[in-house]
């Protein structure tokens, strides 16, 4: 009777032990990462909104855009999202000065990454 145990005690450790490694092979795709190009109007007034246009923009890759100047970061109001533009209201206290925008990606572990795209709020 103790060799049965132990012969079941074995194979559900075996078994387990190899459902896990499966799972942590198993091959995921990488997701796109959103490219935001250009602003348009390029200068804006607080309370103003801008387009941003880029590429993978939409809510299955970007939940928060942040206008950022490298010390203070904005959380800005999305009012439209597609996945080649992006609306977004700049909030009426923000300070003047040339901001880069940047976005929090949706992801297992979410990321903030600074785009390439400049906003000048006057």
């Amino acid at each position: 009777m103790r060799t049965f145990n132990v012969l079941v005690f074995v194979f559900i450790f075996l078994f387990a032990t190899q459902s896990a490694s499966r799972g942590a092979t198993e091959d995921r795709q990488p997701l796109p990462t959103p490219v935001m190009r250009t602003v348009n109007p390029e200068t804006v007034k607080a309370g103003d909104v801008a387009t941003v246009s880029g590429e993978y923009l939409d809510k299955t890759r970007v939940s928060e855009v942040y206008l950022t100047d490298g010390n203070v970061d904005v959380k800005v109001e999305i009012v439209e999202q597609t996945a080649g533009s992006l609306k977004f209201k700049v909030p009426e206290k923000t300070a003047a000065g040339r901001y880069n925008l940047m976005v929090l990606l949706v992801d297992e572990v979410p990321k903030l990454i600074e785009e390439p795209a400049r906003v000048k709020v006057e």
